[in-house]
């Protein structure tokens, strides 16, 4: 398996645009995917520098209703004919951030939910033997950065349209997630409802806002750190975790824990 980092808030490379968002291009045995777009035509940029054919992409998996995930879409589409997007039932809702008591529109594109190519996914859905989705996640993560979120009633966010992604590949397992906003922890035990072990996380960790440059309190931040170490996976971070929440983590995890960067590649 071939993980190649297309969109980050970070770059590895002064070729690559780097971005607040997220977006992986992934090479299986049996699939070449996409788990999210980013938050325009940049991960489009990129692939082409990076001679990653996006037309050649046989399934993309959108992780929750954020345009900094999903702003890619109508990009992809227009570039790809072939593709199913499989995107949580509830992702298509109105969702905003908070920044200085002033709502801002941060959901996806409304008119493409009817798109004939997009799979509306429940709680969990099993793609093939190789890709597993899932969103039925107990519990929450209650954090500074995450209180800035709010769905369509002005209620706090509770992320319902979050979804991750199991892949399986040679015995091993693989966890993707977007921002863990139900908490990285949390979505790890459930992933290991569906399956016996996980040996690779991958994704953000939700420890940064950038709409108010918040980084969650170091408190938070190391707890989670210890919490992670008792498991058992290798842990890929990037993106809403933060550069300061990550090297706070790094101290704790060592070499369990590692970040990607825009041009960064991880075979597994």
């Amino acid at each position: 398996m071939k993980i190649v980092t297309l969109v980050e808030n970070t770059s590895s490379s002064k070729e690559l645009k780097h971005k607040h968002g997220l977006s992986f291009y992934i090479k299986t045995e049996n699939h070449k995917l996409l788990f999210d777009l980013g938050p325009d035509e940049t991960f489009l940029e990129n692939a082409k520098k990076l001679k990653i054919d996006i037309s050649k992409v046989d399934t993309v998996i959108i992780s929750h209703g954020h345009s900094d995930h999903g702003g890619g879409l109508n990009a992809f589409l227009e570039n790809n004919s072939i593709a199913k997007i499989y995107i949580n039932k509830n992702a298509f809702k109105d969702l905003y951030v908070k920044v200085l008591g002033i709502k801002k529109y941060i959901g996806l594109n409304m008119e493409l939910k009817s798109n004939e190519r997009i799979v509306l996914v429940d709680d969990t859905f099993k793609i093939d033997d190789e890709l597993f989705i899932f969103s039925d996640v107990e519990g929450s993560f209650k954090t500074k950065s995450n209180s800035v979120l709010l769905k369509e009633d002005g209620m706090e966010d509770d992320f319902i349209h979050e979804q991750n992604l199991i892949i399986t590949e040679d015995d091993k397992n693989v966890l993707l997630t977007g921002c863990s906003h139900r908490g990285i922890a949390n979505i790890l035990k459930a992933a290991l409802t569906h399956v016996s072990n996980i040996d690779t996380v991958i994704g953000g960790f939700h420890l940064f806002s950038p709409s108010n440059k918040m980084t969650e309190p170091s408190e938070v931040v190391e707890n989670l750190a210890r919490e992670l170490i008792n498991t058992s996976p290798n842990f890929y971070t990037c993106h809403c975790t933060g550069e300061k929440a990550f090297e706070n983590m790094k101290k704790i995890m060592g070499n369990r824990l590692n970040y990607m960067a825009t041009g960064d590649i991880l075979s597994i």
